[in-house]
């Protein structure tokens, strides 16, 4: 065996390595989207609970989860936005998305917990197959929307203190959300709330959302005291960018324009000099005749 043919075995042999070391390493997780707001709330990924902080990124994968006085606040990469209530809990199933819909895309949630408000992106407005939220008890839809979900799971109060019935609540701000269980599609549009108690059962529609769906803290069963904290999503791009300022900034003291100059009093011109009288002229003396 020559040197040549040495040399060309040991390349062989080490490109065999280092492609069975790329295989055997984990994929990167594909990036979802970015942390607006966070507030006692972290991500679970890979078995590790990761705190989450403004401008983080979350993947494809990663569960999300709030506690008794927290928030999320969510932009994808489709430009929709996602806001998760206090004590909830969201899986992203499935999430795909290349800069276009190509008809590739997907973005499959599962709520596991809790509540969340959220306005659609560019994902499911062609193919609507593309997108859904999934719960124990109904598959969420759309038609390009804007909707809140809210599951009860012996933590809802009606307005007047009592328990409000186990299972998903829901209510359409935008668009028109299709709510599907083993009785079939029940589509619901802007202003409808609906219910589902079972996912063998027909989803109800309710003459008016409950208390607790459109309201953060209000008629919910929690360990420390109820409280309401306004999260706003961005309206079309930006509802979901508006970001509390931890410091209110003072305007700036109004500048005095200076005093008004007064102008020189005004110059009177000198009295008109008068002239002089016009003088006579002496009379015409005659000439003496001439002499004969």
């Amino acid at each position: 065996m020559n040197i040549r043919d040495m040399t060309y075995k040991r390349l062989l042999l080490a490109l065999i390595f280092s492609v069975l070391a790329c295989a055997g390493m984990p994929a990167r997780a594909e990036i979802a989207g970015q942390v607006l707001l966070a507030s006692d709330a972290v991500a679970v990924r890979a078995g590790k609970a990761l705190p989450l902080v403004p401008g983080m990124m979350i993947e494809d994968k990663d569960t999300l989860r709030t506690g008794k006085t927290g928030n999320l606040q969510l932009r994808f990469t489709d430009n929709s936005t996602m806001s998760l209530r206090e004590e909830s809990e969201l899986t992203i199933e499935k999430y795909h998305f290349s800069g276009r819909a190509d008809g590739e895309e997907r973005a499959f949630y599962r709520l596991l917990k809790g509540g969340l408000r959220t306005i659609t992106g560019l994902i499911g407005h062609i193919q609507r197959e593309n997108y859904r939220i999934d719960t124990d008890t109904a598959t969420i839809g759309i038609r390009g929307t804007e909707f809140a979900l809210m599951l009860c799971q012996g933590s809802c109060l009606n307005a007047d203190g009592s328990s409000a019935r186990d299972g998903l609540y829901g209510g359409v701000t935008g668009g028109v959300v299709a709510a599907t269980t083993k009785s079939g599609e029940f589509r619901f549009g802007v202003g409808e709330a609906f219910f589902a108690a079972s996912i063998d059962r027909p989803v109800e529609k309710l003459t008016a959302p409950p208390v607790f769906l459109h309201q953060p803290g209000r008629g919910q069963r929690t360990g420390a005291s109820n409280r309401l904290e306004k999260v706003e999503l961005s309206e079309n791009v930006e509802r979901s960018e508006k970001v509390e300022r931890l410091e209110k900034v003072g305007r700036p003291e109004k500048v005095e324009r200076p005093e008004k100059v007064e102008r020189p009093e005004k110059v009177e011109r000198p009295e008109k000099v008068e002239r002089p009288e016009k003088v006579a002229r002496p009379e015409m003396v005659e000439r003496p005749g001439k002499g004969r």
